[in-house]
């Protein structure tokens, strides 16, 4: 892969807002801490090409790139190395560029200066509560289900009609889990070979080892949803755009590119669900497209006409969300311990 990979792909002129997966903010705090002893090919051909792209006072997010090895599925880890990485990302992208530049040409790193105070990290310590129970938890859940229905050999349609019913019981509809969902079990060959390769489950693994890489795909989509939510109402003007996700994970890449942002869609009640155009006609199982198609537009539909209050439908997810998490891990222990 000879750049990092771009989510939306299709924005041509400079970044303006930039989102970090952890990958990349490991690649800059890495060249942060070492400078010249960092010598890798491959790493600085990518970083040029970012650096590149960038708007002059293009805004830099790395806390949830920065964060991921913080919000474990066990908990809250140690945010030492979340700091550091999140300041070494904005000192080197958010400000003059010497530093990432004089790497670049193979020079000594100048001295650091302070980071960019105009524009911090989008998420501190206090917030990874929040981000865990209102977005990775019920993510969690849907990639759960997802696997659960995977490994009972659900028929192709009626698994995902069950998976869609479930994402709706947690107003998560038509989000990217159901869409890796429908891989997952409607997918031909390469959709299927897909949706494992993402979620880092070819092979079967233990109990611990399988929830731990649900949990880092919810993660991986849950930060790759947010280049798309400066189109939802609640976020309109928070970041500039054209807003980017970038990520060093080919799996993840690739699944991306299969999809293209098609804004929002406003509820009755307030607020909107982002939504994807999906390009599923070569990763499906022969006949399932047409019945794909119809069971997430009717669920849309749904979702447009959904009557319950935005702050209702919150609180919702996260007790549905959490309660249906330790159910299904309930029902992964009794499947591969038992």
């Amino acid at each position: 892969m000879p750049t990092y990979q771009y989510f939306p792909a299709r924005y041509e002129g400079p970044i303006r807002t930039l989102l970090l997966d952890a990958n990349v903010t490991a690649h800059l705090d890495t060249i942060a801490r070492k400078g010249t002893e960092y010598a890798d090919g491959v790493v600085n051909r990518r970083m040029a090409d970012l650096v590149r792209r960038l708007d002059a006072d293009a805004r830099v997010l790395p806390g949830l790139g920065a964060g991921e090895g913080v919000m474990r599925r066990a908990g809250l880890q140690d945010v030492s190395n979340y700091r550091r990485r999140s300041e070494n990302a904005q000192e080197l992208l958010a400000g003059d560029r010497s530093r990432i530049t004089a790497w670049l040409e193979g020079e000594a790193l100048p001295d650091p200066v302070p980071g960019d105070a105009e524009h911090p990290s989008e998420i501190g310590t206090e917030e990874f509560e929040i981000v865990r129970e209102n977005l990775l938890i019920p993510s969690y859940a849907v990639m759960l289900k997802a696997y659960q229905l995977y490994l009972q050999g659900r028929s192709p349609e009626s698994g995902f009609r069950v998976l869609t019913g479930f994402a709706e019981e947690l107003f998560a509809r038509g989000s990217r889990e159901v869409l890796l969902g429908v891989l997952l079990l409607a997918g031909n060959n390469t959709g299927r070979e897909m949706a494992l390769n993402i979620m880092k489950l070819r092979e079967q693994k233990d109990l611990p080892s399988t929830l731990d890489a649900l949990w880092n795909t919810s993660f991986d989509l849950t930060h790759s949803r947010v280049a798309t939510m400066p189109s939802l109402p609640e976020f309109r003007g928070a970041f500039e755009v054209p807003c980017v996700f970038v990520t060093d994970d080919r799996h993840l890449g690739r699944f991306l590119q299969i999809l293209q942002p098609a804004g929002a869609m406003s509820m009755k009640r307030g607020g909107g669900i982002t939504g994807d155009h999906a390009y599923l006609k070569r990763v499906l199982q022969d006949g399932m497209l047409a019945k794909v198609v119809e069971i997430v537009e009717a669920g849309n539909d749904r979702a447009v006409n959904e009557t319950t209050d935005v702050e209702d439908m919150a609180r919702i997810r996260r007790y549905r969300a959490r309660a249906y998490a330790n159910q299904l891990e309930g029902w992964l222990a009794e499947r591969l311990d038992g």
